[in-house]
């Protein structure tokens, strides 16, 4: 009996620990061109379970494997390219510090671009909180 109350206790208090997201988000990445281009997230945690979209012009791109452990998030984009229907996968990582999340966006590479030895593509992007 015991060591289920400990389990429970050390359960509760790991997710009591991570940051709750639940709500908007809003900042700028660079464009394509180099020009900065708005960003906005919707984020809502239930427990540990995070799930949002990141909001699109045309369409919403929902997230995908979040995971948010203290302070830190880690998410999934995946995009579909309108012409040709190649996917992109754009990994998110960033620390949350209250109401600021800094992220770093990664490319994944694909294996044409491994093969060609192009760097990966990183960016960093700061969000505040909007609501």
């Amino acid at each position: 009996m015991m060591p289920r109350c400990i389990a429970v206790f050390l359960l509760a208090t790991a997710c009591g620990l991570a940051a709750d997201l639940t709500g908007i988000w809003t900042g700028q990445q660079t464009g394509r061109r180099g020009e900065p281009e708005d960003i906005a997230f919707r984020f809502k945690m239930d427990g540990p379970a995070l799930t949002g979209k990141l909001f699109g012009d045309e369409f919403d791109l929902p997230i995908s494997e979040a995971v948010v452990e203290g302070d830190q998030i880690r998410f999934v984009i995946t995009t579909t390219n309108y012409y040709s229907g190649t996917k992109s996968r754009f990994i998110y990582t960033g620390t949350v510090r209250g109401t600021e999340i800094e992220l770093t966006r990664e490319r994944v590479q694909t294996p044409e671009e491994k093969a060609a030895n192009r760097p990966p593509f990183k960016q960093t992007i700061t969000l505040k909180r909007l609501t």
